[in-house]
């Protein structure tokens, strides 16, 4: 860089030599964000459920739909919950794992490992309530994601509860981010494969760098009830101000 302003004629003394090299020395770039589209910025650091965090949803492209997702994306939007949740003024639709980097995407257990023909084949539907102290997922689980035949696995039904009680609890949290320091599950009946359900959580409380959350699975189709658990978030402790995103 020296030898590039000296060419086109900047003229260094030795003390403006030595303070220009400090200041290059010194200075450190601002973390980049990642852009996931649109005007929405993801922060980098693990606080990717701040309050603008989420992709705006935008109309679905169907041509790269298999004929499978094509099936299920007719009989999603005919499903009475969906319907139910669109026509809402109480809830805004997000992208389901529009918070990840496109990184952390990839390697996602839900987001990549556990979608395919015959799994989660269809990105699911995602709301939240404004304060995103509640959310509503609709999915599709497939028969490729069973433990007993015919029935899915409860390992699943964790997971994907796990994760939902993360939804409502670190947007509330310092950061914006927690681990799950205990999570609680009750299976009420089997769940079925090759079905809709509908996955919702709800925040409970919030003690300082702590969150108690509720969340449950559900048939689409009825409502009965399949699964439901609790959990506790905690947020850890981390030097300066909160990172907004």
């Amino acid at each position: 860089m020296l030898l590039f302003l000296e060419v086109i004629g900047f003229s260094f003394t030795p003390l403006l030599s030595l303070s220009f090299f400090l200041l290059i020395a010194r200075w450190q770039p601002s973390p980049p964000s990642i852009s996931l589209g649109g005007p929405i910025q993801v922060a980098t650091v693990m606080n990717g459920h701040g309050p603008a965090a989420e992709m705006a949803v935008e109309p679905v492209d169907q041509t790269t739909f298999t004929p499978e997702q094509e099936a299920l994306f007719q009989e999603q939007e005919s499903l009475a919950i969906v319907k139910e949740l669109h026509a809402s003024a109480e809830w805004f639709e997000v992208v389901a794992y529009g918070h990840m980097s496109d990184s952390a995407r990839a390697r996602s257990l839900t987001a990549s490992s556990l979608r395919g023909e015959g799994k989660i084949a269809l990105r699911p539907v995602k709301f939240f309530n404004k304060e995103k102290t509640q959310c509503v997922i609709v999915a599709h689980l497939g028969r490729n994601l069973c433990g007993h035949e015919g029935i899915i696995h409860g390992g699943l039904l964790a997971t994907l509860l796990d994760e939902h009680l993360a939804y409502v609890s670190l947007p509330s949290l310092p950061n914006y981010t927690g681990f799950t320091a205990n999570l609680s599950i009750d299976y009420r009946k089997p769940c079925k494969a090759d079905q809709w359900v509908v996955i919702r959580g709800k925040l409970d409380r919030v003690e300082g760098r702590k969150a108690y959350a509720n969340a449950w699975v559900e048939t689409a189709s009825d409502g009965t009830l399949l699964t439901e658990a609790s959990a506790l978030y905690v947020s850890p402790r981390m030097d300066g101000p909160p990172r907004q995103s």
